[in-house]
């Protein structure tokens, strides 16, 4: 047990919560045994695969050394662990990084058997961490150099082999030039949520088409002036009916990769089958609660792709609807937008409070909210009852409150509170699980909140980057001690504020779809994948004309290039037009208006 203590020794220094865990490890039983190897040196048998040479381990791992990698030492990603003899020669040759492995019973008998204190130097251990959570958490590991230990993936196959695939397709996402139709919503909470996503895939290099569905808003709100639920039935699927066509005309345009929806986008069956016979993969993000929505029992087993801010009960119940893709997939902050602010000191008069709360009124926020009332409260957002005795908080009547507003609230209050909502209790929904959008836009503005416990929160914020509470007693605790400790406030904020930019932005959660969409769909890769080298050809074959040298600086760094982007960027040039510039605004002027005859 002395290298065991040793090892450990080394491991608690970088990793004191591994450390702790793995002290708790039992041996895995018949699926993990301790072998000899013909040299003395010790081996290990993992699911029936022996994970390492019957007679030299050592000199197998530098066998494949020699073979796995080349060049100079650098930073990798290495898959499975094994009793740790190919990492220790990486260890030993200069090499860096991290490993994974999904057995800690594995990990802990190589802590054991072998002097790791080496490698525990040089390699970060991601040991028995979920495939979920290595996507979300290690997305920049996994984009990086990554490389398998072969028996290890033969011993974990189910595990180790989508890790594969997904950092191969995430690596390709990371290059843009994808072509993506997103469908907005035609009304609703997810609008936002779709007009932030669009916004995200642009930055990432993609191009996006979005069809803007909430321009028909007003004829959908027409449908109530129908007296018979027949007419009002019968006018909105025409609208949804038309919209569908609308689509499918852009889609027939764009000839986009993938199309994807957010929550109440007029995709109606019709028109998801009709891009399935176009061979367009189709990606639904529901951002809202299963249980209060329950269309989508109706539309999700027709989309490619479903995902969704629940687990659990939700996605058994998918699985009997027969859907065949599902992935969990929070709601997000956008840094851009919600970032701390400095106020003018009369914004601070109007939007701070000691207390603050926006969101609309809810049954169960009408309820609980009544036993804070001896507290300096403002409550912002639609649908509240201007009566008593919540009237008094409720500000500018129950007006709608803007994004731009809301951002200034959080920055000028000294407590966000945020109780989710629900229509069948009357405060607290003690089985609540999904995380709202809210709660990351709080965290990114670096402003402190009070979030009502949920089953899902953990897995997105650690216990000092979040404060929660699950009773009216814990939750009026919680505001006297915050209210009395600013600098703990700040402290709680700054740490949620640095979660949120690492792992829950637009950005994060569109990689995330895309990256999964590639791995379920090998022709979108395949298209982007052309279209990339195709493009590389372009450019390069731009880069050896004379007097392109400043055109090329402002082509787009990625998401394709045709002659308009080029007589784009020519349009940018300053100074006298080179001739290969007149060149390419020449065959742009040849070319034939649309809808015309050439």
């Amino acid at each position: 047990m002395k290298l065991f203590e040793k090892n450990l020794a080394t491991l608690r220094r970088n990793n004191s919560l591994l450390a702790e865990s793995i002290l708790r490890v039992k041996p895995s039983g018949d699926l993990l045994s301790l072998e000899r190897a013909r040299n003395g040196q010790p081996s290990a048998k993992k699911n029936g695969v022996l994970l390492h040479s019957t007679y030299d381990p050592g000199k197998e791992a530098l066998a494949w050394l020699s073979s796995a990698v080349q060049g100079e030492p650098r930073k990798l990603c290495v898959l499975g662990c094994g009793l740790g003899y190919h990492l220790a020669a990486l260890a030993d040759k200069g090499y860096h990084g991290a490993f994974i492995e999904p057995d800690p019973a594995l990990f802990r008998l190589a802590l054991e058997q072998q002097d790791l204190t080496a490698l525990l130097e040089n390699f970060r251990p991601l040991v028995g961490v979920s495939l979920e959570t290595l996507r979300r958490a290690q997305r920049d590991l996994l984009a990086g150099e990554t490389i398998a230990h072969p028996a290890s993936v033969r011993a974990n196959p189910s595990y180790f082999s989508p890790l594969i695939d997904y950092g191969r397709a995430l690596s390709l996402v990371r290059r843009g030039g994808l072509k993506i139709l997103l469908v907005n919503p035609l009304y609703g909470g997810s609008l936002p949520a779709a007009r932030l996503s669009a916004a995200a895939l642009e930055r990432q290099g993609h191009t996006v088409e979005v069809f803007t569905s909430e321009s028909f808003a007003l004829g959908h709100e027409y449908a109530d002036q129908f007296t018979h639920q027949a007419h009002k039935k019968e006018f909105t699927s025409g609208l949804v009916s038309l919209l569908g066509k609308g689509i499918l005309l852009k889609a027939q345009e764009f000839e986009p990769d993938l199309v994807l929806a957010l929550a109440q986008a007029p995709l109606h069956l019709p028109t998801l089958g009709r891009l399935e016979q176009m061979g367009i993969p189709t990606a639904f993000w529901f951002v809202e609660d299963y249980l209060s929505l329950p269309y989508w029992r109706i539309v999700a087993p027709n989309y490619g792709y479903f995902f969704g801010i629940q687990k659990g009960e939700f996605v058994s119940q998918l699985r009997s609807a027969g859907v065949r893709n599902y992935a969990y997939l929070p709601t997000a902050a956008a840094p851009e937008i919600h970032t701390p602010l400095t106020l003018t000191g009369e914004e601070q008069q109007e939007f701070g409070s000691p207390l603050s709360f926006i969101g609309s009124g809810y049954h169960n926020r009408q309820r609980f909210f009544r036993g804070l009332l001896d507290y300096s409260f403002k409550i912002w957002g639609s649908e509240w009852q201007l009566t008593r005795p919540l009237a008094p908080c409720i500000q500018r009547d129950a007006a709608r409150v803007d994004t731009e507003t809301c951002v200034k609230i959080f920055n000028s209050s000294a407590i966000n509170l945020n109780l989710h909502s629900s229509t069948y209790h009357e405060g607290i929904d003690p089985a609540g699980d999904f995380v709202n959008p809210r709660t990351f836009e709080i965290a990114c503005c670096s402003a402190f909140q009070l979030v009502d416990r949920r089953s899902l929160i953990s897995e997105l914020f650690a216990d000092d980057e979040l404060e929660t509470f699950g009773s009216m007693e814990e939750l009026r605790t919680k505001i006297d001690h915050y209210l009395a400790d600013p600098a703990g406030r700040q402290r709680v904020a700054a740490k949620g504020r640095a979660r949120v930019l690492e792992e829950h932005t637009y950005e994060a959660r569109m990689e995330e779809l895309l990256t999964l969409m590639l791995c379920a769909f090998p022709r979108i890769a395949e298209r982007q994948e052309s279209r990339l080298n195709k493009e590389h050809t372009v450019r390069n074959a731009l880069e050896s004309l004379p007097g392109m040298d400043e055109v090329m600086q402002h082509l787009p760094a990625s998401g394709g290039i045709d002659l308009a982007s080029i007589c784009d960027a020519i349009d940018n040039v300053q100074g006298t037009l080179t001739r290969a510039e007149r060149i390419f605004l020449m065959l742009k002027n040849m070319q034939p208006a649309k809808g015309s005859t050439p």
